[in-house]
């Protein structure tokens, strides 16, 4: 079997199905548009001899193969027995089948203003070794979304870039946007996902009753609160971001509840159920946060924090 892919967006679309993955500096940035949650996923952990099988492609992994997940376990993920994915997320409505930011031409609103990182990387995933990225490419190329798009292709083609060959990354640029989406996991572990994971350890990932609420291949999606307070304890200003953000996101909320409650949809009221949690977490928070303000002002203000505070006010380069 030859692990060769092409690839070629032709800025389709078909992609763009639902929010995507996002760093918090990227919500931040696009406050209005984006409901910010936290999502939560199980990760397979491999051992060598494991065979990963996608239709006709198959990949066998050996020792080198689990040392690279394990480098990246160790730098991107969590573990509580099992391995955990934790990142920052846009949420909304899945009924609407499509990106936020999709505008009404079937483009990307926000391609040269602020698009998140994550969709540079696509098609390809940034919590799997470069080495077994053609077997990504592969599920996806077969996959629903996909199929009818063209985009990826088995193969070298000359109207498309060569993306992956034989079973190796193949295009400079590809390389460098997985980089650097896994740089910026690196920097949310050292800014918030670290104490997201430990402050829910207790209740969550050591209790498999909680556990079990994380679908097979799917994520649990929570609240950005937990995310929100931890940066929020850093320093004044980005507790004062993080309540402007807050503001914006209960406006955004209730402005997506009154659109989904005229579509009178059935499979809507799930995730409308789960908004109103969202906004009801919200409104704690910025009570919570808004007295801890009282009370410096009293006491003297916290010393500042630039290098968070410059990171919540633009996103990851």
């Amino acid at each position: 079997m030859v692990n060769t892919f092409s690839f070629s967006c032709s800025a389709c679309g078909r992609c763009c199905n639902s929010p995507p993955s996002m760093s918090l500096a990227e919500l931040f940035r696009h406050p209005n548009r984006f409901i910010g949650c936290i999502a939560i996923g199980r990760v397979a952990r491999r051992r060598p001899g494991e065979r990963l099988r996608v239709g006709r492609h198959e990949a066998v992994l050996d020792e080198a193969d689990c040392a690279r997940f394990e480098a990246l376990a160790d730098t991107l993920l969590y573990r509580a027995g099992d391995t955990f994915s934790i990142v920052a997320q846009g949420f909304d409505y899945p009924s609407l089948a499509r990106c936020p930011a999709l505008a009404d031409d079937g483009r990307c609103a926000i391609h040269l203003q602020g698009k998140p990182l994550t969709c540079e990387v696509v098609p390809l995933d940034p919590l799997l070794p470069d080495s077994l990225q053609h077997l990504v490419l592969a599920e996806r190329g077969d996959s629903a979304v996909y199929v009818g798009s063209a985009c990826i292709q088995e193969g070298k083609r000359d109207d498309a870039a060569l993306l992956v060959d034989e079973g190796r990354l193949a295009d400079p640029h590809a390389e460098d946007a997985l980089a650097r989406r896994r740089r910026a996991l690196e920097q949310e572990r050292a800014i918030w996902t670290q104490a997201v994971f430990d402050a829910l350890r207790a209740d969550l990932f050591d209790s498999p009753a909680a556990l079990a609420r994380i679908p097979a291949g799917g994520f649990l999606t929570i609240s950005l609160v937990p995310a929100l307070l931890c940066v929020a304890a850093v320093s004044s200003r980005c507790r004062e971001l993080c309540i402007d953000y807050i503001d914006s996101q209960l406006a955004l909320i209730e402005r997506s509840i009154a659109q989904a409650l005229t579509r009178r949809r059935l499979d809507d009221r799930p995730v409308t159920q789960q908004l109103r949690g969202f906004a009801n977490a919200y409104q704690h928070a910025k009570a919570r946060l808004v007295n801890v303000a009282a009370v410096e002002r009293r006491n003297g203000k916290r010393a500042a924090r630039p290098d968070v505070e410059v990171y919540l006010s633009s996103a990851v380069d």
